[in-house]
């Protein structure tokens, strides 16, 4: 287990360590911006992100990340004014397949919330 300590910005989520790149800033000024999946310095939720893109079955653990990660971005993005925040983050915890990450994916663009 590596020692080396997190850089200054980093921010641990669980067990995701994001790192601000400054390649894919969240485009709207908000207090605490979402986590991007491409700042996730460990490569688990990479690998989870892969799988899932790529409609292959997910493994448990990357089901948890995944839903780890969703969890973050919509708490702290911009959303709809009309969309139910609270509604739409109880249904994180559901999610049990790739499909239900899709379709979930699907309804959260539709309240502009892109987290892939």
């Amino acid at each position: 287990m590596s020692t080396d300590p997190l850089p200054e910005q980093a921010e641990v989520i669980g067990p995701l360590v994001f790192v601000p790149n400054p390649d894919y800033p969240y485009p709207f000024p908000v207090p605490r911006p979402p986590r991007f999946w491409m700042e996730e310095t460990t490569g688990r939720l990479a690998a989870a992100v892969e799988h899932y893109m790529q409609g292959e079955p997910l493994t448990a653990d990357e089901l948890e990340v995944i839903k780890i990660y969703l969890t973050q971005y919509l708490e702290r993005a911009v959303i709809e004014g009309s969309a139910d925040r609270k509604r739409l983050l109880s249904r994180i915890p559901r999610l049990r397949t790739t499909r239900d990450v899709e379709r979930f994916a699907d309804e959260l663009s539709e309240v502009g919330v892109e987290p892939f």
